[in-house]
């Protein structure tokens, strides 16, 4: 999900290079909706995790896969 996201904010970004300044704010608007679905998104993950964790989940390994930085 974040990763077509991040493709579309890029592609918003290359269009907003070339374009006019009523496409542009069109084009913030749009950037506008997209920072506000992955911030709803990290939040619903903050709540699992933190839920998780406040209830004794036992860590089976899932924490490696949840915090473990990957590019």
């Amino acid at each position: 999900m974040i990763a077509g996201l991040l493709t579309a904010v890029r592609e918003l970004a290359n269009e907003a290079a070339g374009s006019t300044p009523e496409r542009r704010a069109a084009i913030r608007r749009e950037l506008d909706g997209l920072a506000a679905i992955m911030e709803s998104h990290f939040g619903y993950e903050e709540r699992a995790v933190s839920d998780a964790l406040d209830d004794g989940v036992q860590d089976t390994g899932w924490s490696t896969l949840v915090f473990t930085f990957r590019m």
